[in-house]
């Protein structure tokens, strides 16, 4: 249902004293608010949940409204983690969690056109801007395609860069699929979450401008912090945002 104009005035007065308040920070309550925007508590009150609903403020029963972290925008477009962080002005950090070479199992193999067996090297690492936990991820990479891969840089650099300075690989296209579900007591404690909190899964393939899958990618996002937006256009043309 469209606004009517007191209620966008209203909104943008919320959204201008929310915007001025750092993640966590508590609003003054109900009375207080009703009395700066001037208007009755019952529309205070329509006006609070959807502000709730959009996942700006949180309303805790007995205990006050608290501000939420707000969400980032960003093009999806083919681009690392690090790239989409750099562009919307954050600064991405990794923490690697785990780097062995294995031999792929024939559900990865499928996935990966690949024989059962084939070496590859397996990453997992915490991604964060800003210092805040957003997602972990676990990367499959061949090794036949990338025999010495600097996995250390990984720590710091963006994956898509170090594959085009090593090897001269520029990424072409990608497969991307994203569910929904919820994180286990492990992933919690590292996106600093609860247990059972809901959480994104995109797994993507990516191909080189040879055709070949060199990279198989499986993340969990923190669903407070990371929307996918689509815009679909009527010729079928989709442009879509992430962290909205």
């Amino acid at each position: 249902m469209a606004m009517t104009r007191k209620q966008q005035r209203l909104h943008q007065q919320l959204l201008a004293l929310i915007d001025e308040l750092p993640p966590g920070a508590r609003l003054p309550g109900e009375r207080d608010l009703a009395e700066l925007t001037q208007v009755s508590r019952d529309t205070l009150r329509r006006a609070l949940k959807h502000l709730e609903e959009i996942g700006r403020i949180e309303i805790r029963q007995g205990a006050g409204i608290f501000v939420l972290a707000k969400p980032l925008a960003n093009q999806l477009k083919l681009m690392s983690f690090s790239e989409e962080m750099q562009q919307l002005g954050l600064k991405p950090t990794n923490q690697l969690l785990f780097n062995e070479v294995i031999k792929a199992d024939v559900k990865i193999s499928n996935k990966m056109n690949l024989a059962p067996g084939s070496e590859l090297f397996l990453v997992r690492r915490l991604r964060l801007a800003d210092d805040c936990p957003v997602a972990i991820e676990r990367v499959y990479l061949p090794k036949a395609i990338f025999p010495e891969l600097e996995i250390q840089q990984l720590r710091t650099g963006s994956l898509y860069e170090i594959l085009y300075r090593q090897y001269d690989i520029v990424v072409d296209q990608a497969k991307q699929q994203i569910s929904a579900t919820v994180v286990n007591e492990e992933e919690a404690e590292l996106l600093q979450i609860p247990t059972f909190s809901p959480a994104l899964l995109a797994e993507r393939t990516v191909y080189d401008e040879q055709g070949r899958i060199i990279e198989l990618a499986k993340s969990l996002y923190r669903a407070d912090r990371y929307r996918f937006n689509v815009l679909v256009q009527r010729n079928g043309t989709r442009l879509a945002t992430v962290y909205e």
